[in-house]
């Protein structure tokens, strides 16, 4: 994947998920056939009473930078 496109969802990313700033994505390609790339953010988000837990953002992309689907876990 083009770094061009990687920087564009990154960027779709920080805006859905501001925790995600500055965090640079792991890329694969999917397995799963055709020119599908999978992007991983990960991160660790601050909660009440001091604890913290771990977060990521899945992306699915194509080739060409066009965003399939976003998962998050919570």
């Amino acid at each position: 994947m083009e770094a061009k496109y990687i920087k564009l969802i990154s960027t779709h990313v920080y805006r859905k998920f501001p925790e995600m700033k500055g965090i640079k994505p792991k890329v694969r390609l999917q397995s799963t056939g055709g020119s599908k790339y999978l992007l991983t953010f990960q991160t660790v988000v601050e909660l009440a009473l001091g604890r913290s837990m771990p977060r990521w953002v899945r992306v699915v992309a194509s080739d060409d930078g066009e965003i399939l689907k976003i998962t998050t876990s919570k």
